[in-house]
């Protein structure tokens, strides 16, 4: 009997991360049209806290652009700059997000979600063994942007688990580990490697990461790694960026989530799409095609325009 078969008998809890949950919520907020209006419960419950009140937003306006006509100033779109013109107006929008299932269905999450919620408080901060099987290999960028100028940084690697045993728990849903480039030079990990490990438990806006590798088994190889230091780079300086998240290419191979620290006006943080394709329209890729049935990772978080957003959450 191999360790996958002794895991699986041995294990006592079999969970799903409560905040990833994309069936519970509907909200048509613009900003989520790219997410096909299917947002998380960690984006509505934790990060905006807007159900069941909404939010309320001020949509700018131009009374010359409405009409067809160009602004006499020169601005191609209504921006910072506009407040004051005769022509500009605002336009109070009021959102609200709504249940996409019953009543007693929403009870019963509520259970669910506590229970997870118990789980992370006693596991998070704490070194645990794992152990699981690699379902994918990508760079790992964070990316800065200042009132002059942006940063993108390269920070790494991450392995994705599409499942993984923490002690005797199996999470049955989407695990991130970072790794160092060090770490992944000398391993080489690839998707199917099949490893055990001591690792720290953290949270990051409803995502489960591993940190801290240490002790690392590699007890079975699957496919060759590919990511190295330079290919990284060098896909760092070709890549293109979107601003939604189209079916297909979270899952693919060289779409790759940044985490992004926007600086001007204020301080805020949300995440983006980079293509390391650089394929520059997304509705052409014949490589995302091939992952559209697999939307697991979608709407890792909001977009940037609702985070960025003047926004007012109702009490």
């Amino acid at each position: 009997m191999n360790r996958v078969e002794r895991d699986k008998n041995s294990v006592q809890t079999i969970m799903k991360n409560a905040y990833k949950r994309l069936d519970i919520f509907i909200c048509r907020h613009e900003a989520h049209n790219g997410f096909q209006s299917k947002m998380s419960v960690y984006h509505i419950l934790k990060e905006k806290r807007c159900f069941p009140h909404g939010c309320v937003y001020y949509k700018w306006k131009c009374k010359l652009m409405n009409k067809g006509k160009a602004c006499y100033r020169g601005y191609q779109y209504v921006g910072k700059n506009c407040p004051g013109c005769r022509y500009f107006y605002e336009e109070t929008v009021h959102c609200f997000p709504e249940l996409a299932v019953d009543e007693s269905h929403y009870r019963d999450f509520l259970a669910e979600m506590q229970q997870f919620e118990d789980w992370v408080q006693d596991h998070e901060g704490r070194e645990w063994e794992i152990h699981g099987r690699v379902y994918g290999v990508k760079p790992r960028f964070e990316k800065s942007i200042f009132p002059r100028g942006e940063r993108v940084s390269f920070r790494g690697f991450l392995l994705i688990f599409q499942g993984i045993y923490i002690e005797r728990t199996f999470i049955q849903d989407f695990v991130y580990a970072h790794i160092s480039e060090r770490t992944q030079e000398t391993l080489k990990f690839g998707k199917g490697d099949l490893l055990t490990a001591r690792a720290t438990l953290v949270t990051d806006r409803g995502r489960l990461i591993l940190k801290k590798l240490r002790r690392i088994d590699l007890e079975e190889r699957g496919e060759p790694g590919e990511w190295t230091r330079s290919r990284a780079l060098v896909a760092r300086e070709t890549a293109t960026t979107f601003p939604f998240q189209p079916p297909g290419c979270i899952q693919c191979p060289f779409g790759v989530l940044v985490d992004v620290s926007n600086h001007r006006n204020g301080r805020s943080t949300y995440r983006e799409l980079f293509c390391l394709k650089g394929i520059q329209d997304h509705r052409g890729c014949h490589i995302r095609a091939l992952y559209r049935h697999l939307d697991g990772e979608l709407d890792e978080h909001a977009s940037a325009a609702c985070l960025l957003k003047k926004v007012t959450v109702q009490p």
